[in-house]
Formats: structure tokens, C-alpha cells, sequence
């Protein structure tokens, strides 16, 4: 309960800041402290690579989406049950469900 107290309300919360030096970056959880590091300077990142043409992912979905997009030429279609909304990925079907229903 403290921690979402913390993260979610801003009570109590416990900055963790970026260790470089030309960064002022500050998370309120070392998992999003960990992914900023992750993405911004390729620190603890295992890369997934596309075996037809060598493009790299820093998340197995997101080759998944590459080898889809790029070398399928086959969208998945993702369907609101809601409404008549359909996405090309899952993430932007959850976030229309999110903001809309």
C-alpha cells in the first residue's frame, strides 16, 4: 500500500535519479529508473534480432510487430468488442479501450 501510495498519489515518494552525469532524469520506481537506461542509453539490453534482414529490438513484441509490418505484408487485426474501432497492434486496441470505455 505504501508503494502505490507513492507512486500513484506522489506520497512519500522515494526519488531514484539516472547515475549519468548529463542526465536529470528521476523515477519513482527502479523499474522505470532501469527502463530509462534501457532506452536511453542501450544499458542491460538484450537485443532481438530479425533474421531476415538484421533489424534490432529492444523487445521480443516489438520484432514480433517488425516481422509482421515489414516482411508479412499481413496485418493483424485487432477488434474492439465495443465498438466498430479495429487496431493494427494489441497496445493501441488497449489504450482506445482505456480512453473510450
Amino acid at each position: 500500500m505504501k508503494k502505490h501510495k507513492a507512486v500513484k498519489h506522489g506520497i512519500n515518494v522515494v526519488w531514484f535519479s539516472c547515475d549519468q552525469d548529463d542526465c536529470d532524469y528521476k523515477a519513482k520506481t527502479t523499474g522505470n529508473l532501469k527502463r530509462h537506461k534501457q532506452h536511453t542509453r542501450n544499458i542491460g539490453v538484450a537485443w532481438h534480432q530479425c533474421e531476415e534482414c538484421g533489424h534490432k529490438a529492444k523487445q521480443a513484441r516489438d520484432l514480433k510487430q517488425h516481422k509482421q509490418r515489414i516482411h508479412n505484408n499481413v496485418v493483424v487485426w485487432h477488434y474492439c468488442d465495443s465498438c466498430d474501432i479495429k487496431t493494427k497492434t494489441a497496445f493501441n486496441l488497449k489504450v482506445h479501450k482505456q480512453r473510450k470505455h
